[in-house]
C-alpha cells in the first residue's frame, strides 16, 4: 500500500487529475494553475512564510480561529480533501470539515510541520507545468501561450516563486485549508484513502480502510 502510494503518477493519470482540476474550475487563471500546481509538488511552508507575517502567532491557533469563523458563517466544504497538483506528494485539507470528522486540529498542525520533508523537486515541477500548459491551451481556448509566456516573465519563473491565488479563485474556494503530505496524512487517517482518486485507471480496487 505504502509503495502504491509513493509511486509517480503516469501522463494518463496526470491528465485525468488536471482536466478534472481545470473543468471544475473555469474562474481559475493561469496563477491559479500554477499554484495548485506548485503546491502539489512542494507543499505550502513557502507562502506561510512569504506571503504571511503570522509567524508569532502559533499555527493551531490560527486554525481554530478559521474553523470558528468557518463555524459562524455556517460553510463547510463538502469534501474532507483533495488532490493537489500532479506530483500526487501533497493534499489539500480542509480544517473546517476534518475538525467536524472528529480529527484532532493538532495532528493536522503537525502533519503540516513535518510535510516540508516530502517536497519535490524544480525539475518535475518544470515538467509537469510543460504538460499544464499543454493541457489548459487544449481546454480552455481563451488563454493562449503568450499569456503563459507573460505569466512566466512576471513571477520569474526560473526561480519558482510561490503565488497566491487570484481573487475570483480565491472568491469561488473560499474554505480554509492546509496542505500536507498525502503520504503522512493517510498514515494517519486511512479510512479517507481512497486509490481512485490517483489512479483512476487500475480498477475497482480500493485501499480504504
Amino acid at each position: 500500500m505504502q509503495t502504491e502510494r509513493e509511486s509517480i503518477l503516469t501522463n494518463k493519470e496526470k491528465l485525468f487529475l488536471l482536466t478534472k482540476f481545470v473543468e471544475d474550475h473555469p474562474e481559475a487563471e493561469i496563477q491559479d494553475f500554477y499554484k495548485w500546481l506548485y503546491y502539489g509538488e512542494f507543499g505550502m511552508e513557502e507562502s506561510s512564510l512569504i506571503m504571511t507575517g503570522r509567524q508569532s502567532v502559533p499555527e493551531l491557533h490560527i486554525v481554530l480561529s478559521e474553523i470558528k469563523k468557518e463555524e459562524s458563517e455556517n460553510i463547510e466544504s463538502e469534501l474532507i480533501w483533495e488532490p493537489m497538483g500532479l506530483a500526487a506528494r501533497f493534499v489539500k485539507v480542509y480544517v473546517t470539515k476534518y475538525y467536524h470528522m472528529d480529527c484532532p486540529v493538532k495532528r493536522l498542525v503537525n502533519l503540516l510541520e513535518r510535510s516540508p520533508a516530502f517536497r519535490g523537486a524544480r525539475m518535475s515541477f518544470k515538467l509537469d507545468w510543460n504538460l499544464l500548459k499543454e493541457t489548459v491551451l487544449e481546454l480552455r481556448p481563451e488563454l493562449s501561450r503568450r499569456d503563459f509566456i507573460n505569466f512566466e516573465e512576471r513571477i520569474n519563473f526560473h526561480q519558482l516563486p510561490a503565488m497566491p491565488y487570484t481573487d475570483g479563485y480565491a472568491e469561488k474556494n473560499p474554505f480554509a485549508y492546509r496542505v500536507v503530505s498525502q503520504k503522512l496524512f493517510f498514515d494517519y487517517f486511512p479510512e479517507f484513502e481512497d486509490n481512485s482518486v490517483f489512479h483512476p485507471f487500475s480498477g475497482n480496487e480500493s485501499i480504504i480502510g
